[in-house]
């Protein structure tokens, strides 16, 4: 990779040189979206209000804030130490006490610590409040000639609106009312790597109009949801049809995972038939794979399939899935005819979450690769922790995050990597994808599905 490149990012594993981590500043409860439903109070208060929508409390934005500060921190040291011990706190949100491991950033003229000492590369970090003075507001009145929508999503989540594909940066085309003009806010950032990097390439595809009558089935989600058409029992079924329609290109940056030469891309809420046929004809270089989730019809993919090292000489590769959403076995086979191990990560250390969360509580698979050896991730979630280091032997580095999964998603969902040591490489080349390519995507369906009885090869 040559000196003079700033931006370059291939994989979700590669040595990781540069991130862009969100911001709470100003966030807002966004309004409805024909595309999915956000916040749903709970049952006793339904009756009073549909939805929750408005400006959010401001003691839940600092403390958002403040987890998300630490994570900076802890990326920009050098050095960080993992406690030997366990300890509790209680969680208010869910009234439940939590066992967690620490994290802390230390030094190495410090005394010998009761734990790990991991050493790292220092990482540069970027944030999208940082580039401009003014103060972040997403409470004020957006409209195209299609939809109108007064309250905003905010700046949490950059994975969800952009994804580098190697010296490439892409806007995703996202059908989202509430976060249609939300890479707006990142063009200051954009503009600077652009400046600073002459390889540097940037593209947008066609933005979609977002108009409930042209993209949706149904304008109204809510009443859509209620007639079941979208279960999570019938989701695959029905041949994985969403509310959003084929009319237009649309995909979040987080329904791909990039795994070099290789892309994987989940037809969800958000992303279409479309999204993947524009990636397959703009980056004819590359090879993307639809990626189907029989009882999962929600966005991203980045919380049910998380590569953590590709196979080499004597080393197989690891991917871990998640067991709450079950991948169809003939889509993974792509994995175990390259060898690559599917591992089940273990269950979360909870089944509770905040009144207002926009995750589930399985949202534990959600980390983040600082290399193809160490990982950042919740420190509540002791069975993952326990998988990775003590099974797997990776560098586990641990932090407080569990108060984001209020405000859209966890480690991997509040950053975006700029720059990896990494390179397109194949990973995965025992493939007829050719014939992949040829397959009408709205028949590429099977009605296996992986079950995760064990870890053990599928």
């Amino acid at each position: 990779m040559s000196s003079s490149s700033i931006v370059n990012s291939w994989t979700e594993w590669g040595q990781l040189e540069t991130i862009c981590i969100g911001t709470a500043q100003g966030m807002c409860y966004p309004d409805e979206t024909p595309a999915y439903s956000w916040h749903t109070p709970r049952s006793n208060i339904r009756r009073y209000i549909n939805s929750v929508i408005g400006p959010r409390p401001r003691h839940r934005i600092e403390q958002a804030q403040q987890q998300l500060d630490n994570l900076a921190d802890l990326l920009r040291a050098e050095t960080v130490r993992v406690c030997n011990f366990v300890d509790e706190i209680f969680n208010e949100d869910i009234e439940q006490s939590l066992k967690r491991k620490r994290t802390v950033i230390t030094d190495k003229s410090e005394a010998p610590p009761d734990g790990l000492d991991i050493m790292k590369g220092k990482i540069e970090v970027c944030r999208p409040d940082q580039f401009s003075d003014e103060k972040l507001r997403f409470n004020h009145q957006l409209s195209t000639p299609h939809f109108k929508s007064q309250y905003q999503y905010g700046l949490s989540c950059p994975r969800d609106v952009l994804i580098t594909m190697g010296d490439t940066i892409l806007e995703a085309p996202v059908c989202a009312h509430t976060r249609y003009f939300e890479t707006e806010y990142y063009k200051p950032l954009l503009y600077s790597l652009w400046n600073r990097d002459s390889r540097m390439k940037w593209l947008q595809p066609p933005k979609p109009t977002c108009s409930p009558e042209l993209m949706f089935n149904h304008t109204d989600y809510r009443e859509y949801a209620a007639k079941k058409e979208i279960s999570k029992s019938n989701y695959g079924d029905s041949g994985y049809k969403t509310n959003l329609n084929e009319n237009e290109i649309a995909f979040d940056a987080a329904d791909m995972i990039r795994m070099g030469k290789d892309v994987f891309y989940k037809k969800s809420a958000s992303a279409n038939n479309q999204g993947l046929h524009w990636l397959r004809r703009v980056f004819p270089h590359l090879r993307f794979h639809m990626i189907h989730f029989p009882s999962d019809d929600s966005s991203h993919l980045d919380y049910g399939l998380m590569p953590l090292r590709p196979p080499t000489s004597g080393s197989e590769g690891l991917v871990l899935l998640n067991q709450k959403f079950l991948p169809l076995a003939s889509e993974m086979k792509i994995f175990t005819d390259n060898d690559w191990r599917p591992i089940w990560a273990p269950l979360g250390c909870t089944t509770a979450v905040a009144p207002l969360s926009l995750c589930s509580p399985s949202f534990n698979t959600n980390f983040l690769s600082l290399n193809d050896r160490c990982i950042v991730m919740e420190e509540c979630e002791l069975p993952l922790y326990h998988l990775l280091h003590d099974d797997l032997g990776f560098d586990v580095i641990t932090c407080p995050f569990r108060t984001l999964l209020e405000f859209g998603g966890s480690i991997h969902c509040v950053t975006w990597d700029i720059r990896r040591d990494d390179s397109c490489t194949d990973h995965f080349p025992n493939q007829d994808y050719e014939g992949e390519c040829k397959m009408d995507l709205n028949h590429y369906f099977d009605s296996q599905s992986l079950s995760p009885e064990s870890n053990k090869k599928p």
